[in-house]
Parts: structure tokens; sequence; C-alpha cells
């Protein structure tokens, strides 16, 4: 199994520049990349006015240079039940999904709506593959996987968190592009046997996002995006699973380094240091190492790991 890493979380370390988030992970010894969208359409972005194979362009451009592989990709942040009625994620998530297929990205992971007013579990669940089902023109032009992504949310129960609601949602949608992306946290906040859910999804599982965290009953919702063995997820379950089912992805990790949350502030000389608040640039880029060795030593311990 070949190991990925997002590109997201470094965006913020390196005032949104693409070509510095790719080096970082190129020198931590990625090869096989997640490209995250999830901040790159916000409001004046220019993802929205600049021609998007120009920025695929861009994306290639630095992708070949440091021989890097695009193996999956996520939407952008938006709710596609929001107040505004869904028109700014039906603006944005289609020209995501084309800048990826632009790309030649084999997939973009999709987060179901959080719904603003009540619905019933059949309300909600029609009303989710509708909005999935408009994706489908826009993946079918360049033939790009689209995978639902296993919710947290616990609004009137929760939905789409586990594998019976991912089968469900994609029976409902039925159409030869849709898969699943499993969150390994995710599916910890809800308590859920991960091993039995991944053995439940099958071959409908094409791409994963691998962090740990504390578990819905130790930190409720508490999505904290760390490396494995920072939390209580059991990784010997998730990674049984993916041998059991023949998985065909990458182990991706939607990891963030671990992260100085100044719960107890460091303090010299009597004054609280705020240069800490956010870990340092160097650091950060050591910490995405020690992810990749993590990662390659879990997968060799199960005589899985693929350069």
């Amino acid at each position: 199994m070949k190991l990925s890493q997002t590109n997201g979380p470094l965006f913020h370390f390196f005032n949104d520049d693409l070509h510095s988030t790719l080096v970082t992970l190129k020198n931590a010894g990625f090869k096989y990349i997640d490209l995250s969208f999830w901040s790159r359409y916000k409001s004046g972005s220019p993802y929205f006015t600049t021609d998007n194979q120009v920025i695929a362009d861009e994306y290639k451009r630095e992708l070949e240079a440091l021989e890097l592989i695009p193996v999956q990709s996520h939407e952008p942040f938006g709710n596609s039940m929001g107040n505004d009625g869904g028109k700014f994620y039906f603006k944005k998530t289609p020209l995501s999904i084309d800048l990826a297929g632009k790309i030649g990205i084999p997939s973009i992971t999709l987060h179901a709506g959080l719904e603003i007013t009540p619905m019933t579990r059949e309300e909600y669940m029609e009303k989710t593959a509708e909005i999935f089902r408009q994706l489908i023109p826009c993946a079918e032009k360049y033939g790009t996987r689209l995978l639902i992504e296993n919710t947290s949310w616990k609004v009137d129960g929760i939905h789409l968190a586990n594998a019976d609601d991912l089968n469900e949602i994609l029976d409902r949608i039925d159409h030869p592009l849709f898969g699943v992306c499993w969150d390994t946290g995710h599916a910890n906040l809800c308590n859920l046997n991960q091993y039995d859910e991944l053995v439940k999804l099958g071959s409908r599982l094409e791409g994963l996002h691998v962090h740990d965290n504390l578990g819905g009953i130790q930190a409720p919702n508490c999505d904290m995006h760390q490396p494995p063995f920072y939390g209580n997820v059991n990784f010997d379950a998730v990674i049984q699973a993916l041998l059991d089912i023949g998985y065909k992805g990458t182990f991706n990790f939607e990891a963030d380094s671990p992260v100085f949350r100044n719960v107890i502030p460091f303090v010299k000389d009597g004054a609280e240091q705020t240069k800490l608040k956010m870990m340092p640039v160097a650091l950060r880029q050591k910490a995405e190492a020690y992810l990749y060795e993590i990662g390659k030593q879990m997968l060799e311990a199960y005589g899985c790991f693929e350069e």
C-alpha cells in the first residue's frame, strides 16, 4: 500500500503558496499527494476568476517538477444545504471537480450537507442523493470518481456516518462514478467498529482520510486530525480490514501536525511567548517527515508498504 498525505493544512503555514506545501511533502518523503481544495475557493479567491485550465496547468507543472503523483483530492469547504440554498456550494464544487479532472486527479472527496431546517431521515437521504446527482455531469467529463465521506455530525441522528448509510446513499444515487472515502477520525468520534464498517463497504471504498483523535466519549465532537497514536483510533482494525477487502487506494493521511493549543502558555522571563501560538515552519516540516515515518512503519508491520 502506498502512502499519501494532504497538502491542505500546510497552506496557512505558507501564506497559501501551493509550491511550498508540495515541496514540504516531497522533502518529508511523500511521493503521492492528496490535493486539497478545501480553502482554495473562498470569497474573492482567484480560483473563481482565473480560467480553470490556467490553474490546472500550474498544478501540473509543480507536480511534474517535483515528481509527485496526485491520488485524490478534496472539494472546497461549504454546506450544500446552507442558508443560501446551496448556491455558493454549487458555484465552487463543480469548479473543483472540473479542476481535479483537468489536473488528472482520479477522485475528489465530497461532504454531505448539513440540514438547516429539520428533516426526517428519509427526507435527508433523498435530498442528499439529489444534491450529489447534480454533480454527475461535472464528473463525467473527465471520469473523475466522486467519493462520499463519512461524517461525524450528530444532528437529529447521525447522517452518512456509517457504512450502512453510505451504502444506502450510493444505492440511491445509482451511478458508477460514486464511491466512498473513509475518515478514520470521524468514525472514531462516532465510536464505530472500524473493521466491521470497512468490511461492509468492501470494493466501494476507494479513498481514506487517516488521522487520530480521542473519540466520541473522551472528547465529543473534537475532530483533532492528529497523527496516528496521538489518540485512540484502532489502526490494527483499520489496516486488517483494508487488507481483507483488497483495498486498492493509498493509505492517505489527512493529519495535521501535533499542534500547540496553548492551554498552558509558554512563559519566559515572566512573558507569554506568543510566537509559539503556531508551530514554527521548520518544526512543521520535520513533523511531516515524522508523519511519513509513522505511516511507513505501520504498513511495514503488516507487510504491505509500497514505495
